[in-house]
C-alpha cells in the first residue's frame, strides 16, 4: 500500500518501531513501555524539522526509549489546542501564541516541555503577477484554518511589512500540500508553506516566492512552537514524558548527524516528494533540528516578548516566559545525552 501524505497506514505506524532494528540498543524499556497520546497540527508529515514528532515513531526512537506514543493527527493549532485543553490527549504540539493565551485567557495551567523545530522556516509562494506584498490585498491567501501557525504568522510578516493583516482573503483548505496544490492549479492566489513543501511545484509556470524564508523569518520568533501539557500531567505522567522528550532529542541528534537517514525516511512516508527535493530540503534545514529541545530560555522569553507586541496581545493579560514553560525534562534529557557535539542554531 501506497504512504502517501496524511494516509493512515503512516499515521498508525507512530510509536510501532518499524525501523527498530537500525538503531543501537535495539528496545531499551521491553518490559516497561509507557504510553502517551500525542496531537499534532497536521495530517500529514511535513518536510520541516517538526516532522521529527512521527518520524520518531516509524523510526523506533519512542519505542527505544520506552514509550508508546498514540499520534492524533489534527489540522491546524485550535484543533490541537482543544484536544489539549479537554484532556483528549496528554501532549499537543501547539504554537506559543496560543498557549499564552489558554494562560491568560482560561488560566489553563499548561507547559511546554519540548519543542520539535527551530525558527519559522516558511515563504509565502504566491502567482507571478503578485510581484510584491501590497498587491495580496483582497487576494485570496490557503491557510491551515483560522488562527492556525500560518495563518498567525502570515499576518505578523505581512503587519511587518506595513500590509493590513487581514488584507487578503484567508481561506481554510488545510494541509500544506493541499494548499500548495491549490496554488499550482490557480484556485488560490497565494500561501505560506515550508520551503520543502513548495519545492515540488517550484517550477510550476505562473508561480513565484514572494517573501524568500530568510524576510519570513526575520518577522517572526525564533521559537514558534511547542510540545504542551498539562501541569496535572506533567506530574501524573512524568516518567513516560521524560521519555518521549529524550526519544525527540535522540532522533533530532541522528537527523542532524545523518541527513540521509532523514531524506530515507520521509522518502517513504511522503513518495509525492520526489529523492532531489528531500536532499535540498535536508540541506537547508541543516543546524535547525532541535537537538537540545529548542527551550533555550532566552529565546522563548524573545518569542513571548516578540508576541505581545502584536496587534492581536493589546489587550491580553501579560504571562511570563516562566509560567508556560517546564525546561527540566530537556535538562535531563541534555544531561544523560551529553552536549551535542556540532554547529547547531540549538545550543545550550
Amino acid at each position: 500500500m501506497s504512504n502517501k501524505i496524511g494516509r493512515r497506514p503512516v499515521i498508525a505506524a507512530m510509536g510501532m518501531g518499524l525501523a527498530l532494528s537500525a538503531l543501537p540498543g535495539g528496545t531499551a524499556f521491553a518490559q516497561d513501555m509507557l504510553e502517551l497520546k500525542l496531537a499534532t497540527a497536521d495530517t500529514d508529515i511535513n518536510p520541516t524539522t517538526d516532522s521529527v514528532l512521527k518520524l520518531a515513531g516509524i523510526l523506533g526512537f519512542y519505542e527505544k526509549h520506552g514509550v508508546k506514543v498514540e499520534i492524533v493527527a489534527l489540522e491546524g493549532t485550535p484543533q490541537a489546542v482543544a484536544a489539549l485543553n479537554s484532556g483528549a490527549v496528554d501532549l499537543a504540539d501547539i504554537s506559543i501564541d496560543a498557549a499564552l493565551r489558554l494562560r491568560a485567557d482560561n488560566n489553563l495551567p499548561l507547559r511546554g516541555v519540548v519543542a520539535g523545530t527551530l525558527g519559522a522556516p516558511y515563504l509565502i509562494a504566491s502567482k507571478a503577477d503578485i510581484t510584491k506584498v501590497e498587491d495580496l490585498v483582497g487576494k485570496s491567501f490557503a491557510i491551515a484554518d483560522n488562527g492556525s501557525l500560518d495563518h498567525t504568522y502570515t499576518q505578523l510578516v505581512l503587519s511587518s511589512m506595513g500590509v493590513a493583516a487581514d488584507g487578503p482573503k484567508y481561506v481554510a483548505i488545510g494541509a500544506p500540500a493541499a494548499r500548495v496544490q491549490a496554488l499550482a492549479a490557480g484556485k488560490v492566489d497565494a500561501t505560506t508553506v515550508s520551503y520543502g513543501t513548495f519545492l515540488p511545484i517550484a517550477n510550476t509556470p505562473g508561480i513565484n516566492i514572494l517573501v524568500a524564508p530568510e524576510d519570513f523569518s526575520a518577522a517572526t520568533p525564533g521559537v514558534s512552537k511547542f510540545v504542551a501539557t498539562l501541569e496535572t500531567t506533567a506530574t501524573e505522567k512524568r516518567e513516560a514524558i521524560q521519555r518521549f522528550v529524550d526519544a525527540l532529542i535522540d532522533a533530532s541528534r541522528s537527523f542532524e548527524k545523518d541527513p540521509k537517514q532523514w531524506v530515507t525516511a520521509m522518502e517513504t512516508a511522503r513518495d509525492d516528494l520526489s529523492p532531489e527535493n528531500l536532499q535540498k530540503t535536508a540541506d537547508f534545514l541543516a543546524g535547525r533540528w532541535c537537538v537540545n529541545g529548542c527551550l533555550n530560555p532566552s529565546a522563548i522569553a524573545k518569542t513571548v516578548e516578540f508576541t505581545y507586541t502584536t496587534p492581536d496581545f493589546k489587550d491580553v493579560k501579560v504571562v511570563a516566559a516562566d509560567d508556560i514553560v517546564d525546561e527540566s525534562f530537556t535538562a535531563e534529557s541534555i544531561k544523560r545525552e551529553g552536549a551535542f557535539d556540532g554547529h547547531t542554531l540549538d545550543p545550550r
